[in-house]
């Protein structure tokens, strides 16, 4: 089938501490306006992580830690080693708050599953912080209370964003597989909702498969390979996320299908890793949608910083999203490779001019 392809359109755990120089900040995601009085040492946040292993991660942690370095404060980061443990992930937040943090951010890695991890947060007397993926309120109390922020994005906008630029490539007609990701997490959940409502719209594209591969790259690359023994004349493949999308690609290589241009298969994620932004300059992936994870990361940090401070936050703040597609690619390829360079851990130390420039666009964007 011919496809019309279009430009992209705007739409091991490591625990570390650190003290850093003060610096101003003016944003107006609701956290601190100015930073340049904020210099306390004695103050540090927690923050536990899904995995160190996605670049998506390694974003936010990114973005957290250039906000305790302008605020001066400490910051321990942990994380679980996949994104299906539910139970570990509970325990890095109790051992957090045990260690005596101020404050305490968590990307959920179910969305109804880490109840006891927000009382216990709640219990010690200091802030919970929802970062990436919304907690569900299932004990029974009031929900502002335990937790009075959301950082992320609306999942499903950015997915349906994504999947309407790779149904117009399609020129309306094809067949298309759907890869899931985690299905108790509210992110896949909401992420799915918007590839669907996408295809919804046009009459000539049918969903062949839906499958779930649970965020991971090779349990990606063996169900798509499984789903292609079934269907071997697909035309699009959309991702939960960008781990997925190259788990994908791997398996239509595998199975000697062509990639991309206007008869191969358009592969799509979501989340805009280096992975993905390399694979799309490399041509093999069609597209991907930068969510910018990096201001979830630094926002979470600030609005965290202003609960310690018995400010208040709003309730939501929600970050926009970017299509990537091989027409802008090379815009991103520069942060995607600092962030991928720096040691997950580290201190940034002087910010690279790329890293203030892009975050300087993406507050502009967030306005």
């Amino acid at each position: 089938m011919k496809k019309k392809i279009l430009a992209g359109i705007l739409a091991g755990a490591v625990v570390f501490s650190m003290t850093a120089c003060s610096s101003t900040s003016d944003s107006s995601d609701g956290s601190s306006s100015d930073t340049s009085q904020a210099s306390d040492g004695d103050i540090t946040i927690g923050m536990v992580l899904k995995t160190a292993t996605n670049a998506h991660f390694q974003d936010i942690a990114y973005g957290a830690t250039l906000a305790a370095e302008e605020l001066g404060i400490n910051i321990k980061i942990d994380n679980t080693t996949t994104e299906t443990d539910v139970e570990g992930q509970i325990t890095k937040c109790e051992d957090l708050i045990s260690s005596g943090v101020d404050a305490l951010i968590l990307t959920a890695n179910d969305s109804s599953g880490v109840g006891s991890a927000v009382e216990s947060a709640h219990s010690a007397g200091i802030p919970f912080v929802t970062a990436d993926t919304e907690i569900v309120n299932d004990w029974g109390d009031d929900v502002s209370e335990y937790m009075p922020n959301f950082i992320g994005e609306d999942y499903q906008e950015l997915a349906y964003q994504l999947s309407k630029q790779v149904c117009e490539a399609l020129g309306g007609e094809g067949k298309v597989v759907i890869l899931r990701g985690i299905d108790a997490a509210s992110s896949s959940q909401q992420r799915t909702a918007g590839i669907e409502q996408a295809i919804e719209e046009y009459e000539g594209i049918e969903i062949v498969e839906s499958k779930s591969a649970n965020y991971d790259q090779d349990t990606a690359t063996s169900t798509m390979s499984d789903i292609l023994q079934a269907h071997p004349d697909i035309d699009a493949v959309i991702c939960c996320n960008d781990m997925m999308a190259m788990g994908s690609v791997t398996a239509l290589k595998e199975n000697n299908i062509e990639l991309g241009g206007e008869d191969g298969v358009l592969v799509a994620g979501l989340d805009g890793n280096i992975i993905a932004l390399d694979s799309i300059e490399a041509g093999d992936m069609y597209a991907t949608l930068y969510d910018w994870s990096m201001l979830q990361g630094y926002y979470s940090v600030m609005q965290a910083y202003d609960l310690i401070e018995g400010k208040e936050v709003p309730e939501e703040t929600l970050t926009v999203g970017t299509v990537i597609t091989s027409e802008n690619v090379a815009d991103f390829i520069p942060h995607g490779e600092i962030v991928s360079d720096w040691s997950f851990g580290s201190s940034i130390g002087e910010v690279p001019s790329e890293i203030t420039d892009f975050m300087e666009y993406g507050r502009s964007l967030n306005e």
